[in-house]
């Protein structure tokens, strides 16, 4: 099996959306690519959903690629990262705090659900 991952369909985050960057969005040669920065602004982070046949081929052993676009200039170091709390949990949000040293308030989960 050979797949392509597509980024996930909706916000890398919920209710960090108005942090967000999306990239290519006017480019069709390219997958539109939600962002929210990382390592106080150094970084871009983006999420991926797998389908059921990409999860299986995982589970049974299948390596992931990744293959970064430098555009011919400085290849800087990346991180894919896994992470299997929903992101509607407290115990995510207190990982995506710690992980991306976010520019941003990542409350929580009830708090930010009352401004819902």
């Amino acid at each position: 099996m050979f797949d392509v991952l597509d980024p996930h369909d909706g916000p890398v985050v919920v209710g960090l959306e108005q942090f967000e960057t999306v990239y290519a969005k006017h480019q069709p040669q390219y997958r539109p690519l939600r962002t929210l920065p990382g390592r106080g602004g150094d970084s871009a982070i983006s999420r991926f959903s797998l389908t059921d046949e990409q999860r299986k081929a995982i589970a049974e052993g299948a390596d992931i690629y990744l293959e970064l676009l430098h555009f011919r200039g400085p290849l800087a170091p990346s991180l894919l990262m896994v992470m299997s709390e929903p992101d509607g949990t407290d115990a995510f949000r207190a990982w995506w705090r710690v992980q991306t040293g976010g520019t941003y308030p990542v409350k929580p989960v009830a708090e930010f659900k009352s401004y819902r």
